[in-house]
């Protein structure tokens, strides 16, 4: 799970760092910067316009749609 924290300061952060030591929570920083990436691939354009177009018609996108263009591009297929 990737969480991002807002308006935080590093006094908040380190409490939230102890919470989880003291409650057996495995957290982790990623970066101190913005500067990160995400494994597996982007979308292209393309999925991602058709993602768009097939939700403008029906009004939703089924989550298992997305979760398989994610998934396949997550994997690199």
């Amino acid at each position: 799970m990737l969480l991002q924290l807002e308006n935080a300061h590093r006094g908040d952060i380190d409490k939230l760092l102890a919470f989880a030591k003291q409650n057996h929570l495995k957290l982790s920083l990623l970066d101190d910067s913005e500067n990160y990436q995400l494994p597996g691939k982007p979308l292209t354009e393309q999925q991602i316009t058709q993602l768009i177009e097939d939700s403008r018609k029906s009004g939703i996108i089924s989550m298992q749609r997305a979760h398989k263009v994610i998934r396949n591009n997550y994997n690199g297929g």
